[in-house]
């Protein structure tokens, strides 16, 4: 997979020097010499730059940093601090600010940014003054070029006479954004290209963004971004409206430089360690530790679908197959403290991402991919729409779609839900006992007129004892049963609770395996 290794992938050229030389504005810009008030910016000319790119050749990385900051570990990294008074528009009333994030540790690319007002473009300097070092630090020389290594986004998220940060472009093309009162947990990436696939995973890279400065009272920020890559160049505009639910337009234009056909569109990654779902356990004192409890799906025909998420022994890849989808997304599921005990980590309160595709995307699979891990400190959860047609060489390639970082998704089934799934072995090793909990939608009128059954399928192996109980309180239905696997090693369940000849629920799909 090489996940970790994303790094290497990145080029520490400058932007202005690799894109075309029959720009004069870039060959100011790549000698310091760009005019003091700034260059023309628009989407179109930085389209026409990256289809450019897109026609030559790839250059690999070559980076050194200071020895300052060579050998950086993460404490260290974490006493690197943006000085706020160095903040762009520091002094002006408008909703949105970036602050900058130094390289060093983990993230050794510098990545070129410009502010951009009335249609003109001005490059955001790096110098080491602009940060605080602090004491684990030995600071870099003060005429260093080092870079910056991405930004995060300031907006009165919690209160509209504070500037929080909301969103993070932070480590080849990932970013992380928080709804209200929320915690980081899950990230979102421009891209992913070759995920599990035998001959390595590629990063392609943010190398450089174009901010766009706010109005006041504007109530979303604007970014403009460059993708490139070994194989992909392309370009993004996000448009990030901070809220309750924090929602991010994207549009991408791409650009590959050979044709490619294991490309993820709207990437999520996130982390699941181990919870009720799991076969087992570590020896920890919370119940369960988790950024997303499943996978939710709204496919073309109506129907939905809910993946509980596992931590393998093994990789595992699954892929649903759609066309024209409607929704799909990694939700938080489990939001009370009493879920997961943990006062530092607040896993309760991350994000649940859904994406919107806007527009016919047309065929394709959802494709989940779980990694094993025996440490909470690596995202494993990998999740992104996967054309079934493979993109084309230098052709452009277009998709739009939005990200809603919620506390739910903003769309909804009247269907029940599975709101907890319970997996345990009942001492009986050879037999896996599995418990779903149905919890009210509006169309089975609370979940709590018998007679229910629950129609529980598996691809291999056999199904026995299936039972359908109301839960306390009559909120929903509890769905239990015995699944004896024999010789299979792996395989899918499915369970669909009914009234009668209906289905009132969503699909539950669990994968199993040895």
């Amino acid at each position: 997979m090489h996940r970790r290794n994303f790094i290497k992938l990145a080029s520490t050229l400058s932007l202005a020097a690799a894109l075309s030389k029959q720009q004069s504005w870039a060959q100011a810009a790549a000698s310091g010499q760009q005019p003091a008030d700034g260059v023309p910016f628009s989407e179109q000319w930085l389209l026409a730059q990256a289809q450019n790119l897109a026609r030559a050749p790839y250059e690999q990385p070559r980076l050194e940093l200071p020895s300052e900051l060579a050998d950086l570990n993460n404490q260290q990294y974490q006493d690197i601090r943006f000085r706020p008074d160095n903040t762009p528009w520091y002094t002006e009333p408008i909703p949105f600010k970036p602050q900058f994030f130094h390289t060093g540790f983990q993230y050794r690319v510098p990545v070129e940014m410009h502010l951009v007002d009335g249609g003109l473009a001005r490059p955001y300097r790096y110098a080491a003054s602009q940060f605080e070092f602090g004491p684990s630090v030995k600071p870099p020389p003060a005429d260093s070029q080092a870079g910056f290594s991405g930004m995060r986004i300031h907006g009165p998220i919690n209160r509209p006479d504070a500037w929080d940060d909301f969103l993070i472009f932070q480590g080849a093309s990932y970013f992380r954004a928080i709804a209200t009162a929320q915690a980081y947990g899950i990230a979102a990436r421009g891209l992913s290209v070759n995920t599990a696939q035998p001959a390595g995973e590629e990063f392609p890279v943010f190398r450089a963004f174009w901010i766009q400065k706010p109005a006041q009272g504007d109530r979303a920020v604007t970014i403009f971004a460059l993708l490139d890559g070994p194989s992909i160049t392309g370009v993004y505009r996000f448009r990030a409206e901070p809220g309750r639910s924090t929602i991010i337009e994207v549009e991408c234009t791409l650009f590959p430089r050979r044709a490619l056909t294991h490309v993820g569109i709207a990437p999520l990654t996130s982390m699941y360690f181990f919870g009720s779902a799991d076969a087992t356990r570590p020896d920890d004192y919370r119940p369960a530790v988790h950024s997303s409890t499943g996978l939710l799906i709204w496919n073309g025909l109506g129907e939905w679908l809910w993946r509980p998420l596992i931590n393998p022994e093994r990789i595992q890849y699954s892929a649903f197959a759609d066309k024209a989808p409607k929704g799909f997304g990694l939700i938080q599921r489990n939001r009370a403290f009493a879920d997961f005990q943990d006062i530092d980590a607040r896993y309760g309160d991350r994000p649940s991402v859904w994406v919107e595709p806007i527009g016919d995307w047309g065929e394709g699979t959802v494709d989940l991919i779980e990694l094993p891990t025996r440490s909470e400190i690596y995202d494993n959860i990998v999740m992104f729409w996967r054309p079934k047609n493979p993109l084309a060489e230098i052709a452009s390639h277009n998709f739009r779609y939005r990200l809603h970082w919620s506390w739910e998704p903003p769309v909804r089934s009247t269907l029940a839900y599975a709101a907890q799934t319970r997996v345990g072995a009942l001492g009986r090793p050879e037999v896996r006992f599995f418990v779903v909990d149905f919890v009210s939608g509006s169309s089975c009128n609370g979940c709590n007129l018998p007679p229910f059954t629950a129609d529980v399928r598996a691809g291999a192996g056999e199904i026995r004892n299936v039972l359908t109980r109301p839960l306390p309180g009559n909120v929903g239905q509890r769905v239990t049963f015995e699944y004896r696997p024999g010789r299979t090693d792996g395989t899918d369940l499915r369970c669909e609770l009914k009234q009668g000849s209906q289905t009132i629920s969503e699909t539950w799909v669990y994968r199993w395996t040895a």
